[in-house]
């Protein structure tokens, strides 16, 4: 069952589409073909205009009421002001037009660069958030290996991916892997999220993010696609708990690992 699962979920990802928004299409049509032929996944170039075209014509009240959703179903909201929230409401239903316009199965966006330069009007963190909830993908900074892996490995699970920033500490034997987006049904779409806080953006302390709260005791995979180097990365772990520290992204989940097997293969 788990091979035809996984043979499935390889055909899945070949007949997928991948929208990819930034600015710059240098190396673009050489990354399309490499995926093209590699993995199947179709990446269609979406220029930052045309998703900001499609959120000015995002009705207001429409955003409002996603946002008071999200603001309902939160412990507290901390930094971020209701407009701030709403902002990040209307880019969510920008994107989930323009996934449906493409018939595409996923959205990853250069955020940091196009919010930095003034080109985004929120950050996509909380939209982001709702996609993978919804059993879509929505990946960070235009990252299209991790953005496929997300895909995958929502095909093989029926669960979504958390992109991560990894810390490894040694002298507890675990991994924080951090990050300002995070599902928060983390058991998939049909289940209930778990706790979580509306926070800014942790970098800059700007927009909207999540401070999701992962469940302890339960196990962990960690996988990345390498699309050009034809490799995977996958190692395990436990759920250990979650790390209150302001340093770093918001979202922080510590899992047990064998970190001492993970340093020695890290650059492999």
């Amino acid at each position: 069952a788990r091979a035809l699962r996984a043979l499935a979920a390889v055909d899945m990802l070949a007949r997928s589409r991948l929208l990819v928004v930034r600015e710059h299409e240098g190396g673009f049509e050489e990354l399309q073909k490499l995926v093209k032929e590699r993995v199947g996944t179709e990446l269609v170039l979406v220029k930052p205009a045309e998703l900001v075209e499609e959120y000015g014509r995002v009705d207001e009240s429409e955003a409002a009421k996603v946002a008071e959703r999200w603001v309902e179903r939160a412990l507290e909201v901390v930094e971020p002001p209701r407009s701030e929230i709403v902002r990040s409401a209307k880019l969510y239903l920008a994107m989930g037009r323009l996934l449906e316009r493409y018939g595409a199965q996923g959205i990853t966006i250069d955020c940091l660069g196009l919010f930095y330069a003034g080109r985004l009007p929120a950050y996509p963190c909380l939209g982001f958030a709702e996609l993978l909830d919804m059993g879509l993908v929505g990946a960070c900074e235009a990252d299209v290996d991790s953005a496929l892996t997300q895909l995958l490995i929502r095909y093989v699970t029926g669960r979504p991916g958390f992109i991560s920033d990894p810390v490894i500490d040694q002298g507890s034997g675990c991994i924080i892997y951090a990050h300002c987006v995070a599902p928060t049904k983390v058991y998939g779409p049909a289940s209930a999220s778990v706790p979580y806080r509306i926070r800014s953006h942790a970098e800059d302390r700007a927009g909207a993010s999540l401070q999701v709260y992962w469940p302890a005791g339960e196990p962990v995979t960690t996988v990345k696609l390498n699309v050009a180097a034809k490799a995977m990365a996958i190692h395990s772990g436990t759920i250990v708990g979650n790390v209150e520290e302001e340093k770093a992204c918001r979202t922080k989940v510590a899992a047990k690992v064998d970190v001492d097997a993970v340093l020695r293969k890290w650059n492999r």
